[in-house]
């Protein structure tokens, strides 16, 4: 579909089709190859104290939300297996194959997939862990794909955890601005996922920047650093990350994101943000995001389904 403004569409729920890997993958390829390329995309609140935008996955053909939510599954099994290039082939043609392994080979796969995906025949990540660890993968890989603001430049961008619920920060990213005073920025972001029945994100929204205002300093204190690859004066200013953000300094920002269901997309939200995130009160301190898709729970299943091709 590409980037446009768009009007949501109806909001009933659609009952998602797990095609096979190979006809996801094929179908995610002739999109574009990524979440990106499947979505759509629109600014929002851009005369409240915090803009956001909306990023829709809804309203897709079978085929379309196959190959977002192999996308997805895709790019989970190759963050979780990093380094292990052999495992993450392994479970991608046995995927893609349609073939199940066994032994040792499954045995490899599942030390990666259990602690989130839990296993076909004894579940362990299901229920509220799962949709929400997907919503973290909705805001990651929209947020890697969007292009910046004119005049930033994204210099680092944390990628999701390995647990369901892992503690601390969600996510973070840093932006490098042209002519910019300060020239280093970042935005620590919180996320959440509400599949209620309540048309309403409010309290979710609410409580998630209370959150940033009460725990921000040590989530991002908990953030390791560690063997992480980055320009020396990018790990400076790593290294005082949590001093501006208890300082409140102008390099400091915090960020909420909302995945939910196409029934719950708001036509207004975050307009009072800044009378819950306190500490933080320049320009451009709060960013909200909201995430939606038909049903989050069943898309969430239907990743789950494409990483448990190969188990």
């Amino acid at each position: 579909m590409g980037w446009s403004e768009v009007l949501l569409p109806g909001s009933g729920r659609s009952t998602m089709t797990l095609l096979p890997a190979a006809e996801a993958l094929l179908h995610a390829g002739n999109a574009g190859g990524r979440l990106a390329d499947l979505v759509q995309w629109q600014n929002c609140g851009a005369d409240q104290k915090c803009p956001w935008n909306l990023v829709l996955a809804v309203g897709m053909s079978a085929e379309q939300r196959a190959a977002a939510a192999w996308i997805v599954a895709d790019e989970i099994m190759a963050s979780r297996t990093g380094t292990d290039q052999l495992t993450y082939n392994l479970w991608r043609k046995s995927a893609v194959a349609g073939t199940k392994l066994a032994g040792t080979e499954r045995e490899l796969v599942h030390a990666y997939a259990f602690s989130v995906f839990g296993t076909p025949s004894a579940v362990s990540g299901e229920g509220h862990g799962l949709p929400g660890y997907v919503g973290e993968w909705l805001w990651y890989l929209t947020t890697r794909d969007i292009p910046p603001a004119t005049g930033r430049r994204v210099e680092y961008l944390s990628a999701p955890g390995m647990e369901v619920r892992d503690s601390g920060g969600d996510g973070l990213i840093i932006h490098r601005v042209a002519a910019g005073r300060p020239e280093l920025v970042f935005r620590l972001w919180e996320m959440k996922k509400y599949t209620g029945e309540k048309p309403s994100l409010t309290p979710t929204i609410t409580g998630a920047w209370k959150q940033l205002s009460v725990h921000g300093a040590r989530y991002l204190a908990q953030m390791s650093w560690g063997g992480k690859l980055l320009d020396p004066d990018i790990g400076l200013f790593v290294s005082g990350l949590v001093g501006h953000w208890v300082q409140a300094h102008p390099s400091s920002a915090g960020g909420v994101s909302v995945a939910t269901n196409a029934v719950n997309v708001p036509a207004k939200a975050f307009q009072l943000a800044h009378k819950h995130f306190t500490t933080h009160t320049h320009p451009g301190a709060m960013q909200g995001l909201v995430v939606a898709v038909d049903d989050l729970d069943e898309f969430a299943q239907a990743v789950r389904g494409y990483v448990w091709s190969a188990l």
